[in-house]
């Protein structure tokens, strides 16, 4: 029972990973698409972030909004994953592919200026979230390490910025943050000739859990803006149900009962510079530095069974993004936008499996934006290319290549009070 325990809890690690991960289009586990405007841009606004969404990308960008201003936003994610096996596990001539998923992810804010030296704003937000199937799970050869995986997480952040002089402006905003995740697989026995036991479901939620991010901007010439911003480490602790069905008469499956884990998503900083190059073009390029390291294992602690408890080891690596983006003010109403992306993994190769297949990344961006009065709506498209990766060595004895792409599609809609 211990060994079909321990399967379990490795497959158990794959779906918390996801719990903050959305693998298919983000490096590690970020999801930036938080707002149509920037996602047009790749992904920048942290030196000129001037909309309620500013909550998420450098809160200090509140000190620029103007009078009243809510922002609904929402992202279509459709992610190709093929995966092609080698020998022993799952052999050569397997071919793998995601269940043609589509996912979305939604965003409201609203935000007021107060006077003319503080506003406030607040933020529900998506940053963390997946759902994988992969296509015929009953005959999946991964099944033992994952059928399917749901994640949710949900930020609230209430905001507040400071404008101390006219060239300078700091935000700080709480985030409430909390979690859900569901995970199925089928427990096998004997692999590679695989004896299937059973199948387990496990599903939890987290605590409400509490982190905070912090900007600054500062106009350090007539048209040029630099933007710092840092989003703390947040632990969530999950509680959940392990659930497990005999597919055979006497079983060895562990019993059913509770499940613990603490899932560490991490923290990040941000710096931006954006220059106004003439009246109609804005550039921006932004650096980000996520602190992939404090990722080093999880710790799992089953109530009924605590002989199966177990320490799973991840061993993720800091990683850099890259970020550029453009806006043409094309007429006073019509703003075109464009955008390049590249992002690191932050993934080692022994955890690249069905649950998470990460991969460094390359992404073009275009949208645009159209005020009518007090109106204005967004539109964007962001593809993402990702480098192959050719897995020999994987933790769990599943080795292979796989192949990835994104399309992510988004519109956003401000209104001006």
């Amino acid at each position: 029972m211990k060994g079909t325990a321990s399967r379990l809890l490795t497959v158990t690690t794959a779906a918390l990973l996801l719990a903050c991960a959305s693998g298919a289009w983000a490096a590690g586990f970020a999801v930036w698409e938080m707002g149509t405007r920037s996602s047009a841009m790749g992904g920048v606004l942290t030196a000129s972030a001037e909309d309620p969404t500013a909550i998420f990308f450098n809160p200090a960008g509140l000190g620029w909004l103007e009078g009243r201003q809510a922002t609904v936003d929402f992202t279509v994610i459709n992610p190709y994953t093929e995966f092609s096996g080698v020998d022993p596990n799952p052999g050569f001539g397997v071919t793998e592919r995601l269940d043609d998923p589509m996912f979305f992810l939604p965003q409201a804010y609203v935000a007021q200026r107060i006077n003319e030296q503080w506003s406030a704003g607040i933020g529900f937000y998506t940053p963390y979230g997946l759902a994988v199937e992969w296509q015929d799970p009953t005959n999946y050869s991964g099944r033992y390490i994952a059928t399917k995986t749901e994640l949710k997480t949900y930020f609230i952040t209430p905001t507040v910025a400071f404008a101390p002089t006219e060239r300078v402006r700091a935000g700080l905003g709480l985030n409430l943050v909390k979690g859900s995740v569901e995970l199925n697989q089928n427990i096998v026995e004997n692999l590679p000739n695989a004896t299937e036991l059973g199948t387990a479901k496990l599903s939890g939620d987290s605590d409400w859990a509490v982190g905070f991010n912090a900007g600054l901007m500062v106009d350090v010439a007539e048209n040029t803006t630099l933007g710092f911003s840092y989003k703390s480490k947040v632990d969530l602790d999950f509680t959940g149900d392990a659930v497990f069905t005999a597919l055979v008469e006497n079983a060895p499956l562990p019993p059913n009962g509770g499940v613990t884990t603490t899932l560490p998503l991490p923290s990040m900083f941000s710096l931006g510079i954006a220059t106004q190059v003439n009246a109609r073009l804005m550039l921006e390029f932004n650096f980000n530095r996520v602190q992939w390291s404090t990722f080093e294992k999880l710790e799992f602690h089953f109530t009924e069974s605590p002989e199966n408890d177990k320490s799973i080891r991840e061993e993720y690596e800091d990683t850099s993004q890259y970020r550029f983006g453009a806006e043409f003010a094309a007429t006073p109403e019509l703003a075109l936008r464009g955008g390049f992306v590249y992002d690191e993994s932050p993934q080692p190769t022994g955890s690249v499996g069905p649950v998470l297949p990460d991969a460094n990344r390359k992404g073009l961006s275009i949208g645009a934006g159209y005020q009518v009065g007090n109106v204005e709506l967004d539109v964007y498209n962001l593809f993402l290319f990702f480098a192959d990766r050719n897995i020999r060595d994987n933790w769990d004895g599943y080795n292979g290549d796989y192949q990835n792409y994104t399309n992510l599609f988004g519109l956003g809609l401000t209104y001006h009070f």
